[in-house]
């Protein structure tokens, strides 16, 4: 598998994104904390797969979304910081490594970004007790399927050339 040492450089993409990622992480909490007043006792707690509220909750719920966030942007940070131990789509060769481990680094930047994107949202939307779009979970899934799917035949396209 070559040098378990090697190190990745963040280019100025990646820094964008994480740069994203935490003020959308922050806005979680700010918009929370701003509007805490203002939200209703009883919030949208889950709902089914055509966005229709099928449990109600405590606004206390509302906590556990940016909880889940803050420990899923840190363990997926420190994933990228080992890009030696991920599972990568090609052969990771002396010669490739610095493209495979800079893309893969990139989708797991912009996908922890979308995935914060997507539980503000999903806050957001239970602060104000609405129901989900019905367009929201077939969207959802063809990001999170979309972007992996997308930097696989990326990486596997740059590593023939």
């Amino acid at each position: 598998m070559g040098n378990r040492n090697f190190k990745l450089k963040y280019t100025r993409l990646q820094i964008i994104l994480e740069v994203i990622g935490i003020l959308i992480l922050a806005a979680m909490f700010i918009v929370l904390f701003l509007n805490w007043g203002s939200i209703p006792e009883k919030i949208p707690g889950h709902y089914n797969a055509l966005g229709e509220v099928d449990r109600w909750g405590n606004k206390l719920e509302l906590l556990t979304l940016p909880i889940v966030s803050i420990l899923l942007y840190l363990l997926l940070t420190i994933t990228g910081l080992f890009p030696s131990v991920w599972n990568v789509p090609v052969e990771v060769t002396d010669q490739n490594r610095e493209i495979v481990y800079s893309n893969l680094k990139t989708m797991l930047i912009l996908l922890k970004a979308v995935v914060l994107g997507i539980f503000f949202w999903l806050n957001y939307n239970s602060m104000q007790a609405r129901p989900l779009p019905v367009y929201f979970l077939p969207v959802v899934l063809a990001v999170a399927f979309g972007i992996p799917i997308f930097f696989t035949i990326r990486v596997s396209r740059l590593v023939k050339k």
